[in-house]
């Protein structure tokens, strides 16, 4: 073999040699964005999923509350009122929105409710003269 073809064949040799370095790494591209890809499904899945899910409860809470607030509204339209609202008609009926709001509490019966808590210890409460 004389060094002219020995020459030729080296280089057909490098040529075929870059040619399968471009397809692995074309290969590899590949598998990198097809993986890339089944992430971002799976990842779109769940999402969807998770808002499909939170979109539920969503719809059973307003259900629940719907159920509720009807439940309330029917106990207040039936309750018997006691003498001193009989006689008290300037102040309007109580209506949901009027139960739901938290109503000022009167300083002496706040304070009535509010006796003193002997201390605790060990399971058994300290007698109050000790």
């Amino acid at each position: 073999m004389d060094a002219e073809s020995y020459q030729r064949l080296k280089e057909a040799e490098k040529e075929h040699l870059r040619a399968l370095r471009r397809l692995k790494e074309a290969v590899r591209l590949l598998k990198r964005r097809s993986a890339l890809d089944q992430a971002l499904e799976r990842l779109t899945t769940q999402t969807q999923a998770a808002l499909e899910a939170h979109a539920e409860a969503l719809e059973r809470l307003k259900l629940e509350t719907a159920y509720q607030e009807a439940r309330l509204e029917l106990a207040l339209e039936h309750r018997t009122p006691s003498p001193t609202v009989l006689s008290d008609t300037t102040q309007p009926p109580l209506r949901v929105q009027d139960v739901r709001e938290p109503r000022p509490c009167d300083p002496e019966t706040e304070t009535a409710a509010q006796a003193p808590v002997p201390e605790k210890t060990l399971g058994r409460f300290r007698p109050a003269g000790a």
